[in-house]
């Protein structure tokens, strides 16, 4: 049989920005200390969440005995209500994630609190822009929509994306019903869908860019995400070894050119650039939300197409407009 021990956040500061940082700093060496006891063991942490597997439960057993010993003398405790032991076949969550074997195969999912969760966010958001025109609804749904799939899409998760899109239309289906209770389906569905990449039923509008000219702008389509596999980073790397370099561009670039659907023009700019901030020289997608930036003003004639157009980290995306404001003044 194999198990896990699990255990949530205890820290003072919960959910702010020091809490990985502390968890980090006051875990440091619990690995080393859980293969020590055992070897067989398997660790697997992430902060202060963390699992140890095994293929008999006595040595589980064993195990939480001794971790809660050398975490008693640095203070710290297991969660009675977080800590279990469980078989691989009624699995566990971790991270956001479902762990368990089906007729001898793992397979990882999204843990389905995780998306039950998400639907209801997504009921709220859309409840709360109620009075709002389509085009702003898609441009406060899609960011949480990429997001989500983002950090799901390297597991098995075909099946949720669908039944996300499902729950999704529906929340969108009521909300247009809503705005015009006295038109029928047929007028509904011709004012808020239209048929992009072979599917009737996308919801879109059209909007003008800033040179006039029209384009469908449409609700990012979750259930058409393409799973990608999760590459093991090797051994102990560190992103802070300058002798791997090279490796961690290589992985940021190949994230990157997932990150943006291929050929459109958010991953143009981006492949323009080689993955990086054309201002600090950092990967692109290093975990700072980003901004696109005009080289060009649009006030002095710049145009809105691949050219003009650079994703910078917002830090550094303040930093450019700074440095020209301070420009002008002088």
């Amino acid at each position: 049989m194999k198990g896990s021990i699990t255990r949530q956040r205890q820290a003072h500061s919960r959910g702010g920005v020091c809490s990985p940082l502390l968890a980090n700093i006051g875990l440091h060496g619990l690995e080393t200390f859980i293969k020590a006891t055992n070897p067989k063991l398997g660790v697997v942490r992430y902060a202060d969440d963390f699992i140890v597997t095994t293929r008999d439960e006595e040595s589980l057993e064993n195990a939480q005995i001794q971790i809660q010993q050398w975490l008693s003398k640095r203070g710290l405790n297991l969660s009675a209500e977080k800590t279990l032991i469980t078989s691989m076949e009624d699995g566990f969550d971790f991270l956001g994630f479902n762990h368990r074997h089906y007729n001898g195969k793992l397979l990882i999912k999204p843990s389905k609190k995780k998306v039950l969760d998400f639907c209801k966010r997504i009921g709220k958001e859309i409840k709360a822009i109620n009075g709002y025109e389509q085009e702003l609804v898609i441009k406060r749904l899609n960011p949480i929509l990429r997001g989500f799939a983002n950090y799901y899409k390297g597991v098995v998760s075909k099946e949720t994306f669908s039944y996300i899109s499902s729950r999704l239309w529906r929340y969108l289906w009521c909300w247009a019903k809503r705005r015009h209770p006295n038109k029928n389906t047929k007028w509904v569905r011709k004012r808020y869908f239209k048929t992009i990449n072979g599917n009737k039923w996308t919801f879109a509008t059209t909007i003008s860019d800033r040179q006039g000219k029209e384009k469908d702008f449409y609700l990012y389509p979750i259930a058409y995400t393409p799973i990608e596999r999760h590459i093991k980073v090797k051994g102990e790397a560190s992103p802070d070894d300058p002798s791997l370099k090279e490796y961690w561009e290589k992985r940021h670039q190949k994230y990157g050119k997932s990150y943006w659907e291929k050929n459109s023009r958010n991953y143009k700019i981006a492949q323009n650039q080689n993955w990086k901030c054309p201002i600090c020289g950092e990967p692109l997608l290093n975990g700072e939300e980003i901004e696109t930036h005009h080289i060009v003003p649009v006030a002095q004639g710049g145009l809105n197409d691949v050219k003009n157009l650079q994703h910078l980290h917002k830090a550094c995306h303040k930093q450019v407009h700074t440095k020209s404001k301070s420009t002008r003044l002088k």
